[in-house]
C-alpha cells in the first residue's frame, strides 16, 4: 500500500487512475474530500501528489476544489501531463456555468502549484459534464467527452484550442443523437496513427442501449465524421463501455463493459 485516504482534507473515494511525471511523481483525483465547506458536506475533491521518499510515500494536495470557478468533483479520466510539467483535466461539475471544468495545473516561480480553469462548461448546445479525462494532438489542442450537453443533450466530443491570448476556445466536434450512434460517453478517447480519434459511449446503439464503440474521422472544413465500430448487444458481448479503449501498433482496439457477457461484464477485442 502506498497510501490510504482518511476522507478528510486529503481527498475521498479516488476511483480514478494514477500518472507518472517525469520524475516519477504519480498525480490522480479523488471525487470528494478535501475541505468539507462545499458539495453538501463532503467534498468537493482535490488533486493529489504522491511523492517518492525515504520513508515510503508522502501525500500531498496540490488543489482542493471549491465548487465554484475551479469546478468540483474529480473526474475518474486520467490526468494529462505535458512535456512542460503541465498537468491537465477536466472537474465532471461545478465551473461557472455549473457543468464542469477543464482546468490546468502549473508550478510558479515559488515551486507552487497554480490553479487555471481553461473552460467553464455551459451545457447544452455546448459541452456539458465532462467524465472522462483529456488528451492533446500534435498541436496542443485538447479533446474530451462529455456525458451531457452537445446539440442534443446526449453528449459530445470538444475541443479545446488556445489563442494567442492565452485564452482557451471551446468547441463541440461531434453531439450524439438519440439513434443508433450511442450516448452518454464517459470515457477519455485515443488518436490512432492516422489522426482518427476512438471512444466509447455508456449507452445508447442498439434498442436496448447498451452502448457502442465509435470513431470520428477528420472531414473538410474543420468538422469530423462519425462512424460505429460496434454496437454491443450485453449478451453475449457486454454492455456498458465505461472507460475507453487500447490502442496497439495493429489498430487493435482494447476495452470493457460493466455488465453483460455472461453476466458480470467483459474483456473485449475489436480488430480492423
Amino acid at each position: 500500500m502506498l497510501y490510504s485516504f482518511t476522507g478528510g482534507k486529503d481527498g475521498a473515494g479516488p476511483g480514478g487512475g494514477v500518472v507518472f511525471d517525469k520524475k516519477g511523481n504519480l498525480y490522480g483525483t479523488t471525487p470528494d474530500g478535501g475541505e468539507t465547506n462545499g458539495c453538501g458536506g463532503i467534498g468537493c475533491g482535490v488533486v493529489y501528489e504522491l511523492r517518492p521518499s525515504s520513508g515510503g510515500w508522502r501525500q500531498k494536495v496540490i488543489h482542493t476544489f471549491t465548487g465554484g470557478n475551479d469546478g468540483a468533483t474529480g473526474s475518474l479520466g486520467l490526468l494529462l501531463i505535458d512535456s512542460n510539467n503541465r498537468i491537465f483535466g477536466v472537474a465532471e461539475s461545478g465551473g461557472a456555468h455549473g457543468a464542469g471544468t477543464a482546468f490546468e495545473l502549473s508550478l510558479d516561480s515559488s515551486d507552487k502549484w497554480k490553479m487555471s480553469t481553461l473552460d467553464g462548461f455551459k451545457g447544452t448546445p455546448h459541452a456539458g459534464f465532462p467524465y472522462g479525462g483529456l488528451i492533446t494532438d500534435a498541436s496542443g489542442n485538447l479533446y474530451g467527452t462529455t456525458y451531457y450537453g452537445g446539440a442534443n443533450g446526449l453528449g459530445s466530443v470538444f475541443r479545446l484550442t488556445e489563442g494567442s491570448n492565452g485564452k482557451w476556445d471551446e468547441s463541440v466536434q461531434y453531439s450524439f443523437e438519440t439513434g443508433t450512434d450511442g450516448n452518454s460517453p464517459t470515457c477519455t478517447l485515443v488518436f490512432d496513427a492516422n489522426g482518427n480519434l476512438y471512444g466509447t459511449t455508456s449507452a445508447g446503439g442498439d434498442a436496448n442501449g447498451d452502448g457502442t464503440v465509435f470513431k470520428l474521422t477528420p472531414a473538410s472544413a474543420g468538422k469530423w465524421k462519425e462512424s460505429v465500430v460496434y454496437r454491443f448487444k450485453n449478451n453475449p458481448d457486454g454492455a456498458n463501455p465505461y472507460y475507453g479503449l487500447a490502442l496497439d501498433k495493429a489498430g487493435n482496439l482494447y476495452g470493457t463493459t460493466a455488465i453483460g457477457g455472461v453476466g458480470a461484464g467483459i474483456v473485449f477485442e475489436l480488430s480492423p
